[in-house]
């Protein structure tokens, strides 16, 4: 395969073959799973005071994003997407490297199934997760909504909540994107993403495309974009990977397997694995 070119993506212009590629061998594997995208809207005397943006993929829902005024205002959020998302999967995921948010989800029953340390630096990058459908009891009532997409005049006050944490906090939460590719005469044959945030390195995706399988191009893409974090002095990094996609070949590389979670998607397990480069 020597002519196979192998290149920094600066431009994302292969990114959707990337991740669709991906998409369509997972479900090759377990089988199409439905996907959901909500936004729930929380209001006090017509004020906005919580909102959430949540995902459903795998059979579990993830919290992407969330505000709320106070705990009761949590708890009425965590009672709302129980509600909707009752019966559709087998639990609820949220991250978060801000301590106090963690112990309020804690307080509301999530457990914490793992962590990454130094997540940024000084902190820890905590994985939570609930399974209990079972609703709270709140001491006060809220109006909510929740349209199956961001309503405007909501949306902008729900960012600019968002901003304010962001703001306060005493790290950087840019993200920046990396994108690999490899090309066999000008043909699409595999590729890496990841994102730089919190110090860390996150393989977002890796694909090889069926037929150039066996060529060493996902070990050669990880090499790169191993480069590309010891360049940008980033030297933690991990992935998430099912147990149908490339654990063998990471654990090679050496990355340690350091959470799991059974049933993600139904069936199968999910490894999150890191890796320590050395400086």
């Amino acid at each position: 395969m020597s002519q196979l070119l192998f290149f920094e993506d600066k431009r994302f212009k292969y990114h959707d073959e990337i991740v669709n590629g991906l998409k369509k061998y997972n479900e090759s594997q377990a089988g199409f799973k439905e996907k959901d995208r909500q936004n729930f809207y929380v209001f006090d005397d017509e004020s906005l005071v919580g909102g959430a943006y949540t995902k459903m993929d795998s059979d579990w829902v993830f919290i992407k994003k969330i505000y709320y005024k106070n705990l009761d205002v949590l708890l009425t959020l965590i009672n709302d997407i129980k509600d909707y998302y009752r019966s559709k999967v087998i639990g609820i995921q949220f991250s978060c490297v801000i301590s106090d948010r963690v112990e309020d989800f804690k307080s509301l029953g999530f457990i914490e199934k793992g962590k990454l340390e130094d997540m940024p630096k000084g902190n820890d990058h905590i994985f939570l997760l609930n399974t209990n459908f079972n609703k709270s009891e709140v001491k006060k009532e809220y109006d909510i909504k929740k349209p199956e997409e961001p309503i405007s005049e909501y949306d902008k006050t729900f960012k600019e909540k968002l901003d304010k944490v962001r703001k306060s906090l005493t790290f950087s939460s840019e993200v920046i994107d990396t994108q690999f590719v490899a090309l066999y005469k000008g043909e699409f044959a595999g590729g890496i993403y990841g994102n730089f945030q919190y110090d860390y390195l996150f393989i977002n995706t890796l694909f090889v495309n069926n037929k150039y399988r066996g060529k060493k191009i996902a070990t050669k893409l990880m090499k790169m974009i191993e480069i590309k974090a010891y360049e940008m002095n980033v030297h933690n990094l991990y992935i998430t990977t099912f147990e149908f996609q490339a654990l063998g070949l990471y654990k090679k590389l050496g990355y340690k397997v350091v959470m799991e979670i059974y049933d993600y998607p139904k069936g199968f397990k999910e490894y999150t694995i890191y890796k320590k480069l050395s400086k």
